[in-house]
Order: structure tokens, then C-alpha cells, then sequence
């Protein structure tokens, strides 16, 4: 069926349907994040969770983490490689409101790109081992909205409930969210061909004053040599010069370099100069942190650099020398992330833990670590539920209500004791 056609908004500006109507799906989501005590998709190109072209040849300038320190301005723009989602949602949350504050430019447009607990990382955040079975647009669609609401709620914690609307008029899923204050709106791993809706969205935020627009995960291609995917000429500048007023504050990505499974960089490896993975880390006013990911999910920062480091860069400048290396960067033994992750789950308060967004290895440490209460076996998801089951050994089929009551007997019941 066609489209509806496209109705008149603030100031007479063209808004589609859907932000006109307004959010219509409410969904129920958990009302607190994960507050850390401390501070992370394979890249597949032909993945649209994880597409994102970088121009090959650019060679920025090179400066090592410890040299970056030397000063106290750098120094303190250098900041740890998310955990867990949760790490990642507070920390985007954070640099979120102190980009829209007005003593930091006042950036009330904003462009982020999250890591998303997809593939690998739905079971473990850092694991960089590549999933056989990647996942398909509804899962990347239903982890991303999750992964920004959770954040939005961060952003504003008095936002009130989320609401969600499918804004996409083909077979790739868009999502706007908006919190119920208004202070916070989204527009969640959108196509070129949604850039009125994004229009539409900072024309609300324009109307009010007071609402940070978000501009999440995009999938489109500004940097076509040729051709883009906003066309040629006044077309292409038109997209490009609004694109340009969402001020770009945070950014997670992943890059697989090379023959990255065949070499391991927590044990030296080639120095990664063959393959390995690396997370690149970019907040607002800071420096693009480069991390190497070992493969027991230890991670270090090798380099930051002033500009965006490309994948030939990362490829041929930067893991080709030891001094560059996970292994050559090491400052030492830490605890085991197993460690980290009950240590976070115990000092976490009662409720305090997203569960949409918590990995396998979250929701097995926290059972480990007898830090779940009732209300977060309430929370948990079907398959939240079957991962806490499975870690104490019980049967993990059967209905819904059946899985939590027998989840609730064994942590909460009075014969708990015989599941330790």
C-alpha cells in the first residue's frame, strides 16, 4: 500500500505520519540502568548492524596512550573501554547531557553510534570471537531500540515510560523513541530514506527548546566518491548540510583487521600484525582511543590519535609494532572479568540492573554472585530467564510464568541453600 501522504508540522514543516500521530507502541521497559562502579559487532560490512564505510589511506597523527598522558588536558580526556552495555549506555548517557549543557556548546542535535549487544556480544560483551550465525534485522532492530532507550532513560532519569514507533516503509526496521517528558528523542539505526523523520524530530525539538535529539547508529553512506546515498549535488548538500547540525558525541565501533580469529593478541600473537580486533573510542572532546581486545576479553589502549584512525591505518601503522600491542601495552594482572562482573552485580543496587541489555555472562555472574531479588526475576526476559536456570543446573523449557517461579524458588525459596 502507498504511503500515507505527509502532514504539516511546527511551522509548516513536512512531518511523516508517525511523529505527527505521535508514539503509538508502548513498551514495557526496565526503569534503571546498571550503575557501575568502574566504565566496550564483529565489523561485517555487509551487516547493516555493523555497516559503516572508513576511507582507506588516512594516516593521522599518531600519539601513544602514554604520551598522550603527559599532559593534564589529554590526560583527562582518555576514558575506559565499556565492560558490559550497561558501562556503555551510563557512560554515552553521560557525555550525552554534558555535550547539551550550555557551558559545553550547548549541543541539543546529537549523533552516537553504540556498540550493540548483538551476535558474540549478546553472550559476552567483549568476546571478539566470530558468530557463526549472525543475527538477522529483527534481532539487530529489537537490541538497538533496547540498548538507546536504556540509555535515554540515563540521559533523563525523571523522563517518565518509553514509547517506540516503527517509522520505516520497507523491510529494514527504523525505530523513533521518546521519553514521556519529551526531554529526550530518538531515531534509532535509520536509512537514507528516513531523513525527513529525523527532520521532523529536530523540528519538535526546535518548537520546544528544551529536547536533545538523537541521531543513532545510522546506516547510510555520506562519504560515497561518487554518489551517496543522498544523491549528487544540491541533493547531497541539502542532506548533508542538516546531517551536519547533529553534533557528533560518542561513538563505540569494532574492527576485525585482517585474519582477526587466527591470532591471539592477549598472548602476543604477531603483535596483531596478521589479524586481531580492535574497539575505537571516541567522546565528546576527547581523542579516538584505539583498544586492542584480546580473546579472554582483556582489552588495553594502545593509541589515541587526534583524528579518526581508518582500517588500512590500524592495519599497517599501528598493530605491526609491539610497542602498539596488546601484549606490549599490559600494565599487569587484573581481576578476571568473571571477577569484575559478580563484584558489579553485588554492589549494583536492589533493581538497579537493566536486564534487557545484560549479556549471558552478566546474568550468570549475578546468579553466581546471589544478587538477584524478586523484582529482577520479574524483569528478566524469557531468555534472561533460561540463561539464569541454566547457570544453577535446572531444567530451562516450559512456559514463561513456570520458568520464573522456578527460578524464584531457587534464589528465593526456602530451600535455596541445596542450589548452592
Amino acid at each position: 500500500p502507498k504511503a500515507r501522504p505527509p502532514l504539516a508540522g511546527p511551522g509548516g514543516r513536512t512531518m511523516t505520519p508517525a511523529i505527527a500521530q505521535g508514539a503509538t507502541v508502548t513498551v514495557a521497559l526496565p526503569a534503571a540502568v546498571v550503575r557501575p562502579t568502574g566504565i566496550a559487532a564483529p565489523r561485517r560490512v555487509h551487516h547493516r548492524a555493523d555497516r559503516r564505510r572508513v576511507p582507506l589511506g588516512r594516516r593521522p597523527t599518531v600519539v601513544a596512550a602514554a604520551a598522550a598522558a603527559s599532559t593534564a588536558d589529554s590526560a583527562a580526556n582518555l576514558r575506559p573501554l565499556p565492560q558490559t552495555c550497561a558501562e556503555q549506555v551510563v557512560q554515552a548517557a553521560e557525555i550525552i547531557r554534558a555535550a547539551s549543557s550550555p557551558t559545553n556548546g550547548g549541543h541539543m542535535r546529537q549523533r552516537i553510534q553504540l556498540l550493540l549487544p548483538i551476535n558474540q556480544r549478546r553472550n559476552e560483551f567483549t568476546s571478539v570471537e566470530s558468530d557463526d550465525y549472525p543475527a538477522n534485522d529483527a534481532d539487530v532492530y529489537k537490541a538497538a531500540m533496547e540498548t538507546a532507550s536504556a540509555m535515554i532513560r540515563a540521559v533523563d532519569p525523571d523522563g517518565g515510560d518509553m514509547s517506540a514507533t516503527r517509522v520505516d516503509n520497507d523491510n529494514d526496521p527504523v525505530g523513533v523513541l521518546a521519553n514521556a517528558r519529551g526531554t529526550v528523542r530518538a531515531l534509532v539505526i535509520p536509512n537514507a530514506q528516513n531523513l525527513q523523520t529525523l527532520r521532523d524530530l529536530a523540528a519538535l525539538g526546535d518548537a520546544n527548546g528544551t529536547q536533545i535529539t538523537l541521531l543513532v547508529n545510522p546506516q547510510w553512506n555520506e562519504r560515497g566518491q561518487i554518489v551517496s546515498d543522498f544523491g549528487v549535488g544540491p541533493w547531497r548538500k541539502r542532506a548533508t548540510d542538516f546531517l551536519s547540525t547533529f553534533e557528533p558525541t560518542y561513538s563505540l565501533v569494532e574492527y576485525r583487521v585482517g585474519a582477526a580469529a587466527t591470532r591471539d593478541p592477549a598472548r602476543g600473537g604477531d603483535y596483531m600484525g596478521v589479524g586481531g580486533v580492535a574497539r575505537v573510542l571516541k567522546t565528546h572532546g576527547g581523542r579516538w582511543q584505539t583498544f586492542a581486545m584480546g580473546a579472554d576479553g582483556s582489552s588495553e589502549c594502545v593509541v589515541s590519535d587526534a583524528s579518526e584512525p581508518s582500517y588500512a591505518y590500524l592495519e599497517k601503522e599501528v598493530f605491526t609494532r609491539f610497542e602498539r600491542s596488546l601484549a606490549g601495552r599490559r600494565t599487569g594482572a587484573g581481576p578476571s572479568l568473571e571477577a569484575r562482573l559478580e563484584s558489579a552485580a553485588s554492589e549494583a543496587a536492589p533493581g538497579a540492573i537493566d536486564w534487557s541489555i545484560a549479556s549471558t555472562a552478566e546474568i550468570t555472574a549475578a546468579v553466581r554472585a546471589e544478587a538477584i531479588v524478586a523484582s529482577d526475576v520479574d524483569a528478566l526476559s524469557k531468555t534472561g530467564l533460561r540463561t539464569a536456570l541454566g547457570a544453577l543446573g535446572l531444567p530451562t523449557s516450559g512456559k514463561l510464568e513456570g520458568m520464573r517461579e522456578r527460578l524464584r524458588e531457587a534464589l528465593l525459596g526456602e530451600d535455596k541453600d541445596q542450589w548452592d
